[in-house]
């Protein structure tokens, strides 16, 4: 068996940053700066394994993982990110991440598989004493996945907290 070093040795060429991963073409602005952490850019790899955008399943944005945990990471910059979207980038990506784990002989229960939806604060300036309570609410759709072991865990945070969470758990600075 395999492990998930052999993984990001297959796939070193799709390594990248916060930074280009967080990248908002529409907009043309980054939510993240931060160019010092080695990331996985899941969206490449997805893309290089189905050409034809027709064809291709949605996925999340990053990987970045440490020790036996997957971190998969989707950034939004939208002042309302479509419920339906998101729900398609987790389901659909952890199920692409599963074949290819699987095609390197990887076994996924070795390892632990967090979701972390990191958003540009959407909540107008006014109505931001309310945001905990309309986080809440706008994401709450998420929890079953978490609740049917779908997914280790769920963070669905601004990128301030994604910030300084990611400090916290691995004593090193994110410039996001």
């Amino acid at each position: 068996m395999a492990d998930i070093g052999h993984f990001i040795r297959t796939y070193q060429n799709c390594q990248s940053t916060f930074k280009e991963t967080s990248f908002d073409s529409e907009n043309r602005e980054y939510l993240c700066k931060d160019e010092s952490q080695k990331v996985i850019n899941f969206d490449k790899i997805v893309a290089e394994k189905y050409p034809d955008s027709n064809m291709r399943p949605k996925s999340f944005d990053t990987l970045f993982v440490h020790e036996n945990i997957i971190f998969c990471v989707e950034f939004k910059n939208q002042k309302k990110p479509d419920k339906e979207e998101i729900k398609d980038k987790l389901v659909e990506g952890k199920k692409e991440l599963y074949l290819l784990l699987n095609d390197l002989n990887i076994s996924k229960n070795n390892y632990q598989f967090i979701f972390c939806l990191v958003y540009n604060k959407f909540v107008p300036k006014e109505e931001r004493y309310k945001r905990g309570l309309y986080k809440s609410l706008r994401f709450e759709f998420l929890n079953q996945y978490k609740e049917n072991g779908f997914v280790n865990d769920i963070y669905t945070e601004d990128v301030n907290f994604f910030t300084k969470q990611f400090k916290q758990q691995f004593q090193k600075e994110l410039a996001c």
